[in-house]
Formats: C-alpha cells, structure tokens, sequence
C-alpha cells in the first residue's frame, strides 16, 4: 500500500523495490523505482517465490531498511484436475461435491482456493 502523505516526511515519495528468488539463494537482488504501486517483474518461472523488499525514499533520503518479505511471482491454470468426482443432493437446492486431488505442488501452479462447478 502506498504510503499516506501525512508519512512522507518531504515531497516526492518514491518506492525502492528489491527482489531476488529464493532459491537458488544468491545475493543479487535486481531494483527498480517507482512512484507508485503496482511493479510488474516479467521473465519470471510460473507461481515461484521470491525474496522482496519494499523501502519508501524522498528528498530527504531513504526510509529505514525494510524487512524481507516472501511473495510469489503469478499463477496459472492448474496441471492437475479433481479425480473421483461424487455428487450427493441435499435437497431442491443445496448439493455437496466431493472430489478427491493429488497434490504436486508444481502442479497446482498456485494457491489452490478450490474448483469451480
């Protein structure tokens, strides 16, 4: 989230954001700035994480070190579909679907929230 101006302390916020995978585990990390959220990192493995900072800097200098936080680069369509697929009607309007998953987690290509019917 952008910072609110009542933060900025001197005009011309801008965002110094540093990313680098996981793993391998090197210690280059690649950097752009920007004025203002989102940053779009192409070239990237699908749903893999990375190691990411966000750190606030103006006129004045830069904001206090932030803290390594974890993200993930974008998902995409799953590789792996639900297998013994059950329907049990409850009644005139409610079903309950039962599936059963065997889940790879490079398969899944993200979080699974679940499937729709």
């Amino acid at each position: 989230q952008p910072l609110p101006p009542g933060d900025w302390n001197a005009p011309e916020v801008r965002y110094r954001v540093r990313w680098q995978p996981l793993e391998p585990a090197l210690d280059q990390w690649h950097e752009d700035t920007v004025g203002a959220p989102p940053v779009v990192v192409g070239d990237t493995p699908t749903f893999s994480p990375y190691k990411i900072r966000v750190q606030a800097v103006n006129e004045a200098g830069k904001g206090p070190e932030p803290p390594v936080v974890i993200g993930y680069s974008g998902e995409d369509l799953p590789l792996v579909y639900p297998e013994n697929v059950g329907v049990e009607i409850l009644n005139s309007t409610n079903v309950r679907v039962r599936w059963s998953l065997e889940e790879n987690p490079q398969d899944l290509r993200g979080h699974l929230r679940g499937f729709r019917v």
